[in-house]
């Protein structure tokens, strides 16, 4: 078998988008040599120029009205507080201490902490939704048949209404959709959502055209508002160029590390897995990905893969283990099943 590969030129300076700041080197993971490679990869952080506001249709508002709506009601909902002196339920796990603890002598408190009590309670949390913005997602998508199925992380409080939006949205789907059209209207929906919850979030597309040029699209930062231009950049996200995965996510893993909130969440939206022109494909790339992912969480953070990828249970579990992805079947529910996610995440 023989591989055609197409080697796609960078844009000119003058018609490129604009760069923020001088970028950054960072380092990349060789499984052969078991390395971490120092200053291997170089990272460009761009900002579009100002283009066109992006209008959403009806239809979107609408879906972003009931996303924003359901997610303010898991925010607003009373939590879980353990050990508690008092409460509706016995914390078993606090009821087993209590117990060790008057087995082996120690005295035993009047009044045990042993139950749970549901109390409202401010959460910190920011989120980092890392966007493939690869050529692979100029490609067309058929929008039917059939069901998404259900990750380990989806929250039981979200099947209210799943399935009268489902009904409505696709009697006015179009029978086919770019992926990149699918991964705008998610970007859009979910910054109306994340918006109107007044968590902090900060949005970030990325490509590449081998090591020498990471290419990390700036569509909306922690300390920026989501307004017009931070919607005008999402509207004019655009396919080109390969996913080397690995960079990014280290490029998203320093900026949301950076974050003082206790949970810090990173997403990824993608439709295939790593590759580049060089030797960053098959092994090297899922490789290099994989530590790039362990190295998220040794930093604290929680990074959840969000696919559309049908091959994705091949490659997924090995880069987030099981419990780290969801994979969507149909790509017009990849709007809910990402805001679905997060509920299941942060609640």
């Amino acid at each position: 078998a023989s591989r055609v590969k197409f080697d796609l030129d960078l844009p000119s300076a003058a018609a490129d988008d604009s760069p923020l700041g001088p970028g950054i080197r960072l380092p990349e993971w060789d499984w052969k040599r078991a390395t971490l490679q120092p200053e291997h990869c170089s990272v460009q952080c761009l900002i579009a120029h100002p283009g066109e506001p992006f209008t959403p249709t009806p239809a979107l508002r609408a879906t972003a009205r009931r996303v924003r709506r359901r997610l303010e009601v898991l925010r607003a909902a009373p939590r879980p507080a353990r050990a508690q002196p008092d409460g509706e339920e016995i914390d078993l796990d606090a009821w087993v201490r209590h117990q060790v603890e008057g087995g082996s002598g120690a005295p035993r408190s009047a009044a045990p902490a042993v139950y749970t009590r549901r109390v409202r309670s401010e959460r910190s949390l920011a989120t980092l939704l890392l966007a493939d913005l690869s050529l692979s997602t100029d490609a067309y998508v058929w929008n039917g048949g059939g069901h998404a199925p259900r990750s380990s992380a989806s929250s039981k409080l979200w099947k209210i209404g799943s399935r009268v939006d489902a009904m409505a949205e696709a009697a006015s789907a179009a029978p086919e959709q770019r992926v990149i059209d699918i991964i705008r209207e998610a970007l859009y929906v979910f910054g109306e959502a994340l918006h109107a919850g007044g968590d902090p979030f900060e949005m970030l597309g990325f490509s590449s055209v081998r090591r020498q040029n990471v290419r990390i699209q700036h569509l909306k930062g922690f300390d920026e508002a989501w307004n017009e231009p931070a919607r005008a950049r999402v509207g004019a996200v655009k396919p080109g160029y390969y996913t080397r995965m690995g960079a990014a996510l280290r490029y998203a893993t320093l900026r949301l590390a950076e974050r003082p909130e206790r949970q810090r969440l990173l997403l990824i939206l993608t439709d295939g897995k790593p590759n580049d022109l060089d030797v960053y494909e098959g092994r090297y790339g899922l490789e290099d990905t994989r530590h790039a992912v362990q190295s998220a969480r040794e930093a604290g953070l929680t990074p959840f893969c969000v696919t559309i990828d049908e091959a994705a249970n091949d490659y997924l579990p090995m880069l987030f283990g099981q419990q780290g992805y969801a994979l969507v079947h149909r790509p017009r529910d990849l709007v809910h099943r990402l805001a679905q996610v997060y509920a299941g995440l942060t609640r």
